[in-house]
């Protein structure tokens, strides 16, 4: 049974009253034994954009607990908080936070015992933690691995927080968090960062280094927090293997989630995630693997890596159902400013066309152009169709994980495990946009480990319509797979996007983005390189859209 309160603030405090709720956080999830043994993948209210100096640890006061706090099991190791302390999926008046105690990261158990550990919480108006608004426990439960998943409600919208776990008299390092606006408020603007890719064996994760000195509202990650290698650079060391378990993936995200730079982004700002597929294995596509392998194999690992994934993400939504199953995509609502669609693309898609090769002639794979081809499945379709259709903010954004731009060069189709694999799909998609009436539709995009922006537009009846603006970020360590081929690849790339307004096929890093109701404004930013955690970072371009135009704008 999951424990919470919240305490009745001061009355000089601008803040809601609060009371004592008792609610379940945590419910029947994934088999126990899933994936197991596979052996074959400031606090200022009055500008949402200003910035609040970064929490760090501190001796306050013990925390607030519930009287019916249960004790701490005997022999619990020391450092259980080693891979960090996270928060999402913000709404007006409450935040997803999230841990997981591990003690060992190389140890699928984290190094525990095989018992629930009550884990206690707090959030608070300041960083001494002087001022809690509310308080709980959670039970961290071996078989979701001692994760904890605290729904912190009661809060103001529009509002910086401090946050903390505890387990005895072991802290975690203080965090920051805030609530969105409310539904019918107007923000001056939101700032956010747009990450994707950060395979940690390709390099360093300097870009997290140049993110955590911007001054950010929310991170939205589009894909490939993990990959299913193992080895390498990686520290500490996993083991050189393809993760196939439940194990696996439970011992990859501790490595990940080790990184200090990662941990201080968490740490400052809240995040919505969606996945790609290195969080499952290589292309898949709903429980069809890139390389042949049993379906009910597969079905039982993807199984353990959608039960990982939420074990390790703070997401709004229970753990996965009995058949593995996680539906994790949802909207995020920012006052009347903008509505975040996030997708997934890969959960219930259908298989990719032609062999999902590379560089494959459009004459040769009219598959692609199939009627019965889904990149997001019927229902993600419609839901998405009837949000478009009822939405009432300033910008529609529409967060997913591969590019919908066309990559074709003459008769050459570049990708088809992206959008153009999906041609009808994509087309069922604009006529959503188009039926809709909406300006500013943003998508977001990323997978390619590639920067751009462009316009997107549908042919109709001969005309070429503008339906959206397309910004693609660049990954944040992932190889960069055009540059790596050299310059006759990045040419070809610049040849194919030249509706494009910027393109950058070499550089790793993020995009940048201020919103406001006039204009939405994306700084391409780039790291010198990846070999070090230190690599200078600088802005490469600067792409600017004014809210009701039709194109893109490079400054």
């Amino acid at each position: 049974m999951s424990r919470g309160r919240q305490r009745k603030p001061a009355p000089t405090r601008h803040l809601t009253s609060g009371s004592i709720s008792r609610r379940t956080v945590l419910g029947v999830g994934a088999a126990g034994a899933v994936g197991l043994t596979l052996g074959a993948c400031s606090g200022d209210d009055e500008a949402f954009g200003s910035s609040v100096s970064e929490a760090s640890p501190t001796d306050a006061s013990a925390p607030q607990k519930d009287e019916d706090l249960p004790p701490v099991p005997d022999g619990l190791p020391g450092e259980l908080f080693t891979i960090g302390v996270a928060s999402g999926d913000p709404l007006p008046d409450s935040v997803m936070l999230w841990t997981r105690l591990v003690a060992d990261p190389l140890d699928p158990t984290g190094g525990l015992p095989d018992a629930p550990v009550p884990v206690a919480w707090e959030v608070a108006t300041d960083e001494e933690f002087a001022d809690i608004v509310a308080s709980g426990w959670e039970p961290a439960e071996p078989r979701f691995a001692h994760s904890v998943h605290a729904d912190a409600t009661g809060l103001e919208p529009d509002t910086w927080y401090h946050y903390r776990f505890s387990v005895g008299d072991q802290r975690s390092e203080a965090a920051r968090t805030r609530t969105m606006p409310a539904d019918d408020a107007t923000p001056a603007q939101l700032r956010l960062a747009v990450a994707s890719c950060q395979e940690f064996n390709a390099g360093s994760y300097a870009a997290y280094g140049a993110m955590a000195a911007d001054e950010l509202d929310l991170v939205v990650f589009l894909g490939d927090y993990i990959y299913e290698v193992g080895g390498g650079r990686m520290e500490p060391k996993v083991p050189q293997r393809i993760t196939q378990t439940l194990a696996d993936y439970r011992v990859q995200y501790a490595a990940y989630k080790r990184n200090p730079l990662l941990q201080k982004v968490h740490r400052q700002v809240p995040w919505v995630l969606t996945w790609d597929d290195h969080e499952v294995g290589n292309n898949y596509a709903g429980v069809i693997p890139q390389e042949p392998e049993s379906p009910d194999g597969y079905q039982q690992r993807r199984a353990a890596a959608y039960q990982a994934y939420w074990e390790h993400m703070p997401l709004r939504t229970g753990p996965p159902q009995t058949d593995g199953a996680l539906k994790i995509y949802r909207s995020i609502r920012v006052g009347t400013l903008a509505e975040f669609f996030v997708l997934d693309g890969r959960q219930y898609r259908s298989d990719q066309v032609c062999g999902d090769r590379l560089a494959v002639p459009a004459s040769e794979c009219t598959e692609r152009l199939d009627e019965a081809g889904t990149m997001l499945g019927a229902d993600q379709e419609r839901w998405l169709a009837e949000g478009l259709a009822a939405n009432d903010t300033t910008w529609t954004v529409i967060a997913q994980q591969t590019v919908m731009f066309p990559l074709v060069i003459n008769d050459l189709v570049l990708n088809l495990d992206q959008w153009d694999g999906y041609v009808a799909a994509r087309e069922r998609l604009y006529d959503a946009i188009i039926d809709a009436d909406r300006d500013n539709v943003v998508v977001l995009s990323g997978d390619i480990h590639a920067a751009g922006a462009t316009d997107l537009f549908a042919e109709r009846d001969g005309e070429r319509l503008p339906v959206a603006h397309e910004l693609v970020t660049t990954s944040i360590s992932s190889l960069s797979t055009i540059g790596e081929l050299g310059p006759a690849a990045v040419s070809l790339v610049e040849q194919v996007a030249a509706d494009a307004v910027y393109v950058n096929a070499e550089d790793h890093g993020y995009g940048r983005v201020t919103i406001t109701p006039e204009s939405w404004t994306t700084e391409f930013v780039t790291v010198a390189d990846v070999e070090t955690d230190d690599a200078p970072a600088s802005v490469d371009a600067t792409v600017e859209l004014a809210s009701g135009s039709k194109r893109l704008v490079r400054k």
